[in-house]
């Protein structure tokens, strides 16, 4: 049932107040995420700040899912403009070495829109091949910022990954306390 208001005026300020209770539970979601995010960062020894903002290139987003899955991450059928191998003009030494061993890591490097969609893409579908539920949640959404989705992508993962650990401890509780005791406090 809707509520009756008097006038206008009143209905406004019904607004308002429903709107800044709204903005106050995304602004704790935000701060509760973004320290869960880096409980998991830390492992790999990085840290971020905005949620919203250090989210945008898909680094951050790609170690921590490499973190909490305990699996690097691959792209899956990436289809990028670099060159196959090195042209034959071109010489090798340990600089050219270094990079081309980098080119194993699953992001790209550029800072070029196309790039940080990429990246994002890389975790959306590792999320997907894991069977995880994405509704609406795509690569430019969280490259964009938007902060309604990229809330709604850290909640899906801190429920996928948790339940995944408490599945797996409750397995191993039933069979060696010990195990369950050191995965508990593992995470």
């Amino acid at each position: 049932m809707w509520p009756s208001y008097q006038d206008e005026h009143e209905f406004h300020v019904h607004l308002v107040c429903r709107m800044c209770c709204m903005d106050e539970r995304d602004r704790v979601q935000k701060k509760t995420f973004t320290k869960w995010v880096n409980k998991h960062l830390m492992k790999v020894r990085k840290h971020i700040n905005d949620l919203y903002e250090d989210l945008r290139d898909g680094h951050n987003l790609i170690s921590l899912l490499e973190v909490l899955s305990g699996i690097k991450l691959e792209p899956a059928g990436l289809k990028t403009l670099r060159l196959v191998s090195m042209p034959s003009w071109r010489h090798t030494n340990s600089e050219d070495q270094e990079e081309e061993d980098d080119d194993d890591v699953p992001r790209e490097k550029g800072r070029m829109r196309f790039h940080r969609l990429q990246n994002v893409q890389i975790a959306l579908d590792f999320l997907k091949q894991r069977q995880v539920k994405l509704v609406n949640i795509r690569n430019d959404d969280i490259t964009d910022g938007n902060p309604k989705l990229t809330l709604g992508l850290i909640w899906t993962i801190i429920l996928h990954f948790q339940v995944d650990l408490f599945q797996r401890i409750v397995c191993v509780f039933v069979t060696d306390d010990s195990q369950a005791y050191t995965l508990l406090h593992a995470a």
